[in-house]
């Protein structure tokens, strides 16, 4: 029993050794592949905002609205509270 348990640990440690490689391996090469393809296509560009001047920034919501809000989240906290004492 012992020398029959002692063979399978020593197969679980060389699958387990085996396996850990492989994925290392693969994870190497995807890496390597990736900078690869990336310096020849000619990796990220850079991003430019552009700024319309004749453009306004938009205005926040409405003050009204925003008291409409805040009251019916305080009603819905208000029921959920109720709800679940």
């Amino acid at each position: 029993m012992e020398n029959n348990l002692g063979a399978l640990l020593l197969e679980a440690g060389n699958l387990l050794l085996i396996g850990m490689v492989v994925v290392f391996s693969f994870l190497g090469i995807l890496i390597f592949l990736m900078k690869l393809m990336s310096s020849l296509v000619g990796g990220d560009a850079p991003v430019t905002a552009q700024v319309n001047p004749g453009q306004r920034a938009r205005k926040p919501a409405s003050a009204p609205q925003d008291h409409k809000v805040k009251a019916a989240i305080s009603a819905a906290i208000h029921q959920y509270r109720q709800d679940n004492k």
